[in-house]
């Protein structure tokens, strides 16, 4: 093949960034090489390109002609792949796509994430959701979406240039709630073919066949190269749809163990119990198979050593030495006892499926999204900062009246699903006495399976029971609309495996271990676009000024802003403006600001101090001062001392009827709804 000259090479490059519509500073940091590489490149000041710059440029741009025809990429003599040759992503192992003999570059670490984890949930929609947390945790940057947007498209082209001929290439498609990547079968996708292989093993096991059993476990066997996704961190590793996988491989290695250490095959245990070994230091029937096949094959010393070794761990983990399994296994070597040295899995007894209720609490459909809710999931799946070791994860939401805490804890419970297998409970403590503690006790362990005649009848007996199940499984417990610390202490899981999730109108401060999080009003963007949800985007779009006036006026309170757009909804003859101008009476903000059953004047009442208390009137005395105000100007107003001042004022923002001033010295303020209401006649 006739080399194209570096002057070429420079005008191909540069048109393929035309065409892609990207600036040299993108393609740098997507490819990795420098900006000024790129640019001598560009510049036709390259004679002799790197090969590995060429084949990423190749991946980054889509211009296959840098990887398939440069001498720089494909030099005389070099592997090609052919139109016969398919794609093939692997997961099993270090991630890899690859056609033919060539490795194809999969794009920047966090464009890597991505297809993993699209690849792990293959031919299922993988919300957005999920992708957040995977790709930032709980270090979530402001240009997420376009962020995601960019991955998207750089995977989808990889998957386009380098598709094959017949058409069963892999495809990145756009769903409703994120994003699927349908992969057809055929060998395309080593987790796929792991999982046909398994079937196939099932089928040749019901059908008596050992001999085809042990060839399709070893050829699924072989398939790994690696724990899942290797290199890629610990959020994929933990990844359900990985631990399942890496379960299977673990699964399947015994079995194969069990069927081929009678026939003397020793090696072949060795090879695939090894690595799996290493990945679990403390799985007692791994080491005895392994230990079985090391002794079998003449390490008889190495085999013990290595039994020495899970016996010291397992004391130094949880101060129990080796189980019967482990130690049968030893004993039948130290007696050299051929006839033993099959290690055996150790007699279980048997049990149904635990009961696995799902209580999601009502969400909704027109949801706007909170940059907070990914950081509040990824605390709950036990990676944010301050999970305390030994602890269970417990989030605590908090805000004033209307701020939307039940429906954000409702977001955040269905995004958690896929952490906690086990079940999702939940439920609500208006009043936190022990009764009604008590009766929601009663209510969780009964929808764990626990008959109805064996649950205690006192309270510390249902804790112990509810806290004992939930150690042994991963549930999520959402309480919603908490009175009080003491009633969501006995909520508190026990073990490290379940979660709780709580909301509640004031912060819940002495809760140990508890992480807080504040749901705040929306920002402007926010309301609009909940307004944009329920009254139409054409709507709010074509007056997009008055919908801003209509957030204004709502204070951003998102259920203000509900009703809001529900007004205009059910009124299609209305323009926003017009709803607009209605809101800027103060006198009839809070009687327009009401549909149906939702009355933003009653939920505000029932965060308010109650009626005919000091702290009412003296609520009642500030708002009609100011909107806003320091300690001192307070304690003009109140006529009290400044400490004494302060002191109500802290007890206004702990109970969240003022906000607290964002630095020292600042200033307190009412949300503008708030001191409306608390202006009214009494």
């Amino acid at each position: 093949m006739k080399p194209i000259a570096h002057r070429d090479i420079a005008s191909i490059i540069r048109g393929a960034r035309a065409r892609s519509g990207v600036s040299q500073r993108v393609v740098a940091e997507q490819s990795g090489i420098s900006l000024r590489a790129l640019r001598e490149m560009e510049q036709g000041r390259v004679r002799s390109p790197r090969a590995s710059s060429l084949k990423r440029l190749a991946e980054t741009l889509c211009e296959p002609r840098l990887f398939t025809h440069l001498p720089g990429a494909a030099p005389q003599g070099a592997a090609v792949y052919t139109d016969d040759d398919p794609l093939v992503l692997r997961v099993l192992g270090r991630l890899s796509v690859s056609r033919g003999p060539i490795e194809l570059t999969a794009g920047t670490p966090k464009q890597q994430s991505l297809l993993g984890l699209l690849a792990l949930r293959v031919n299922q929609v993988v919300d957005r959701d999920e992708i957040i947390d995977v790709l930032w945790g709980d270090d979530i940057p402001d240009s997420f979406g376009q962020l995601i947007h960019t991955y998207v498209y750089r995977i989808r082209q990889l998957l386009e240039v380098h598709a094959a001929p017949d058409g069963g290439q892999p495809l990145l498609v756009r769903r409703a709630t994120g994003y699927e990547l349908q992969m057809p079968e055929g060998g395309r996708l080593d987790l796929l073919e792991f999982r046909r292989l398994l079937q196939e093993t099932s089928g040749a096991r019901a059908e008596g066949d050992p001999d085809a059993e042990v060839a399709l476990l070893g050829e699924a066997l072989s398939l790994w190269r690696g724990p899942v996704l290797e290199g890629m961190g610990p959020i994929l590793l933990s990844h359900p749809v990985a631990v399942e996988s890496v379960q299977q491989r673990v699964a399947s290695a015994l079995r194969l163990a069990d069927l081929v250490l009678p026939r003397g095959r020793y090696e072949d245990v060795i090879d695939h119990l090894r690595p799996i070994a290493r990945g679990n230091p403390l799985h007692e029937g791994v080491h005895a198979r392994l230990g079985t096949a090391l002794a079998g094959s003449g390490q008889r010393a190495a085999a013990l050593e290595m039994f020495a070794a899970v016996d010291r761990r397992l004391r130094n983990e949880s101060g129990i030495g080796a189980g019967e399994e482990l130690r049968t296994a030893q004993l039948a070597i130290l007696r050299t006892d051929e006839e033993r040295l099959v290690a055996r899995p150790a007699v279980r007894p048997a049990g149904g499926e635990p009961v696995r209720p799902f209580q999601l609490p009502a969400g909704i459909r027109d949801y706007v999204d909170r940059p907070e809710q990914h950081r509040i999931v990824h605390h709950l799946a036990g990676r944010g900062p301050q999970v305390s070791f030994g602890a269970a994860p417990v989030a605590a939401l908090y805000g004033p009246a209307g701020v939307g805490k039940s429906i954000l804890a409702a977001r955040v419970a269905a995004s958690s699903r896929p952490n906690f297998r086990d079940g999702i409970l939940h439920g609500e403590l208006r009043t936190g006495t022990p009764d009604e503690v008590r009766a929601l006790l009663g209510r969780f362990v009964m929808a764990l399976g626990v008959p109805v005649d064996a649950v205690p009848d006192g309270l510390p007996g249902r804790i112990a029971l509810y806290r004992g199940l939930l150690a042994k499984r991963q549930v999520l417990v959402v309480i919603d609309d908490a009175a009080g610390e003491q009633a969501v202490r006995s909520m508190v899981p026990g073990g490290v495996t379940s979660a709780l999730l709580i909301s509640s109108r004031a912060p819940l401060s002495s809760l140990e271990g508890a992480r807080h999080f504040r749901v705040s009003p929306f920002d402007t963007d926010q309301a609009v676009t909940l307004l944009a949800h329920i009254a139409g985007e054409s709507r709010i779009s074509a007056e997009r000024d008055a919908a801003e006036r209509i957030a204004r006026l709502c204070g951003r309170l998102p259920l203000a802003l509900r009703i809001a757009g529900m007004r205009l909804a059910g009124r299609p003859h209305w323009a926003p403006s017009r709803l607009a101008d209605r809101l800027e009476d103060e006198s009839c903000r809070l009687g327009e600001l009401v549909t149906g059953d939702l009355d933003i004047r009653g939920r505000l009442g029932r965060g308010l101090p109650a009626p005919g208390t000091a702290l009412r009137e003296a609520v009642r005395t500030l708002a009609a001062a100011a909107g806003s105000f320091t300690i001192a100007s307070a304690a003009a107003v109140l006529g009290r001392p400044v400490r004494e001042a302060e002191d109500l004022l802290e007890v206004l923002v702990d109970q969240q009827v003022l906000e607290g001033p964002a630095r020292s010295g600042g200033e307190y303020a009412f949300l503008p709804l708030t001191r409306l209401h608390l202006q009214e006649p009494a």
